[in-house]
């Protein structure tokens, strides 16, 4: 299942991983700054700027709602966090349809991973060495002691540079303007600030790679790879045009490396799944092109190739076809990738009994995996079962209260069971998520005037919740 609402993005800020201001230094002393950097944004603070941030991401519509994706993503970005010192927050890591090179952490432990990063990684463990990277950069606060740097300097307050970033998503043309002062003043006197900040996420992210299991000299490969494509004029690489890597981080990397134990790159499926899908849904591929390459070649991993052909044709709507790839990978029948497209194929064909009959017995295993979760849901919902919908979408969401694709979903579960009120609610609690505050308070004025008993106290409640919400979110962007 895919969903993917898709604007303009603006390149967010913060600590990307390839956006380094690493020129040629020649000292490389790398000193221990940790949590206690930051001094006046205390970790409760800064994760509510964090979730202020992502409630504008996602009614800026940068977040791509690719449950099976999310589900990947966040499977190895959670694995490294468990393997990472001062985690003061929960991490949440989210899909972007962009197609270019990138990835950026953000405060309160929110990171972005660009569709494009799958792209131009040759495998898991490449790919972990991005999030090990962003994910350092937060439990050292290195954007905390940014923000904190500019406003010590005067030139900008730290609300200012919030409200700037979150500007700067809702309208790029304007907020690449309003951020210009802050952006600028980095780029001017924040040299080797930014550049220690990218030699110890560097260093403390190759630890947390070796310690969650994965190749440590995978971040090495890739700054090789990526210094390699230094000067390529393309606009995937724009970040690396601009921010060009240094001789001397790229040997930094594999110096580190080369002292922890060897490993081997992971060969788990998943990463190639999670690239193929990305290859045919969002880089912009000529698929007629890519189809008769993968099909006349035969030097390309199996689970990428047959799972890439399967989307292929599912997206032409040949479905006879999708099947027969995927039944080339018979042994991964309870896979989330191909149980996703399986049940894909069985809502377009009118066969939802066969998909929920699929989902079930996975769902009673996983019940927190969004993927399987989410396909099962929109099968009792194609299905008309919007009871069934609601008790698998509301135990979902007591564990991903954030998550408005599902709330989103069970907004319609409860029109299905003509409970207006529930749904009045849901769907307050939903655009609430999305920063969208005029469509909540009408909701929740429907709901009030409406509805009586519970609903009524539900939804007054709800109203005070939401009011505390927006008046934060609107004291932050008058200080800019």
């Amino acid at each position: 299942m895919k969903r993917s609402i898709k604007k303009n993005l603006y390149s967010l800020i913060c600590a990307m991983f390839i956006t380094s201001a690493a020129q040629a230094a020649d000292n490389i002393f790398i000193p221990e700054m940790g949590t206690a950097g930051a001094r006046g944004m205390t970790v409760q603070t800064e994760r509510l700027y964090g979730e202020y941030f992502m409630r504008k991401a996602r009614g800026a519509g940068i977040i791509s709602y690719d449950p099976v994706m999310t589900e990947f993503i966040n499977s190895v970005g959670q694995k490294l966090v468990l393997n990472a010192n001062n985690v003061y927050f929960p991490f949440e890591f989210f899909l972007s349809a962009d197609p270019s090179l990138n990835a950026s952490a953000f405060l309160g432990g929110k990171v972005q991973v660009n569709a494009g990063l799958f792209h131009y990684t040759d495998n898991e463990d490449e790919f972990a060495s991005v999030l090990a990277h962003e994910i350092s950069h937060i439990t050292q606060r290195h954007i905390a002691r940014f923000i904190e740097e500019q406003s010590d300097r005067g030139a900008i307050s730290i609300a200012s540079i919030i409200a700037s970033i979150a500007l700067a998503i809702i309208n790029p043309t304007v907020g690449a303007a309003a951020f210009s002062t802050s952006a600028g003043l980095m780029a001017q006197t924040g040299i080797n600030f930014t550049r220690d900040n990218e030699y110890e996420a560097d260093r403390i992210g190759i630890s947390v790679l070796d310690k969650a299991g994965y190749n440590p000299m995978a971040m090495s490969t890739l700054f090789k790879k990526l210094f390699s494509m230094q000067g390529n004029i393309n606009s995937a690489y724009a970040l690396l045009i601009d921010h060009p890597l240094s001789e001397i981080r790229v040997a930094e990397a594999y110096n580190r490396a080369k002292n922890l134990p060897k490993r081997k790159n992971s060969t788990d499926p998943n990463f190639m799944f999670a690239k193929a899908r990305v290859d045919v849904r969002y880089m912009n591929l000529k698929l007629n092109e890519f189809k008769e390459r993968l099909q006349n070649t035969e030097k390309v991993n199996k689970y990428y190739k047959n799972y890439a052909l399967a989307l292929i044709y599912y997206g032409e709507k040949n479905y006879s076809k999708a099947k027969e790839y995927l039944e080339n990978l018979s042994s991964m029948t309870s896979n989330d990738f191909i149980v996703d497209l399986y049940t894909d194929i069985d809502l377009e064909s009118g066969n939802t009994s066969s998909a929920i009959s699929r989902l079930r017995p996975l769902y009673s295993k996983k019940p927190y995996d969004s993927a399987i979760t989410i396909n099962l849901a929109n099968a009792y919902l194609k299905s008309r079962e919007g009871k069934q919908a609601q008790q698998v979408l509301e135990k979902f969401l007591q564990k991903y209260p954030n998550d408005s694709f599902a709330s989103e979903m069970l907004t319609e579960s409860f029109l299905q069971q003509k409970n207006k009120c529930q749904a009045l609610i849901t769907n307050a609690q939903t655009m609430a998520l999305k920063s969208d505050y005029t469509r909540a308070f009408n909701s929740l004025n429907d709901a009030m005037h409406t509805c009586k008993g519970s609903y009524s106290q539900i939804a007054r409640a709800q109203y005070s919740k939401i009011s505390s919400q927006k008046d934060f979110d609107e004291k932050l962007e008058k200080r800019h």
